[in-house]
């Protein structure tokens, strides 16, 4: 028995922090944090499909605003996804002009082990949706963790995909 809950303990993963905390750790500065969400036509999630080259399992997202007084501070996008068989949660923090600024690892529950480190994260910092942002162009892969670093180089994508298609287009229309 003891074996098994270890066993069990051992491949489970963990909760690290909270949206809200997480939000505040982003943006510092920010005198508020503002949820918009958004339900995309076929054809926004046409262009997503197209533009991130992966498929959407939604089309509900949910984009954070932060702003200092007026001055817009940037976006953040939780995306939440299975790796293998257990769901990670990431916050993926874009600045106001749609860059990476930041991704960040909310709860992982695949084995901590394959979870992606800060320093492999970092590697997203200042990117833009292209075609070099994929693994093994400019983003290299985790050695004994394929689907980790594939599954965030997607989330990493969709969100970037997400900016060009709702987030910086005065058309579209939030929910709220």
């Amino acid at each position: 028995m003891l074996c098994l809950a270890l066993a069990a303990g051992a491949a489970s993963g963990a909760v690290f922090r909270s949206q809200e905390d997480a939000l505040r750790d982003a943006f510092p500065d920010a005198d508020r944090i503002e949820a918009h969400r958004y339900v995309l036509d076929e054809a926004q999630a046409s262009q997503l499909r197209a533009l991130a080259e992966t498929d959407l399992d939604r089309k509900l997202w949910t984009v954070h605003t932060a702003h200092k007084g007026d001055e817009l501070l940037g976006y953040a996008v939780l995306d939440v996804r299975t790796v293998r068989t257990f769901q990670e949660a990431l916050l993926i923090v874009l600045t106001p002009d749609g860059a990476v600024r930041s991704v960040r690892v909310l709860a992982f529950h695949e084995p901590l082990e394959y979870q992606p480190s800060e320093r492999w994260l970092g590697l997203f910092g200042g990117r833009r949706l292209g075609p070099e942002l994929h693994l093994k162009r400019d983003i290299r892969q985790i050695a004994g963790a394929t689907l980790s670093s594939q599954s965030v180089t997607r989330a990493v994508r969709t969100t970037l995909a997400l900016y060009q298609v709702v987030i910086r287009d005065p058309g579209a229309v939030a929910l709220d």
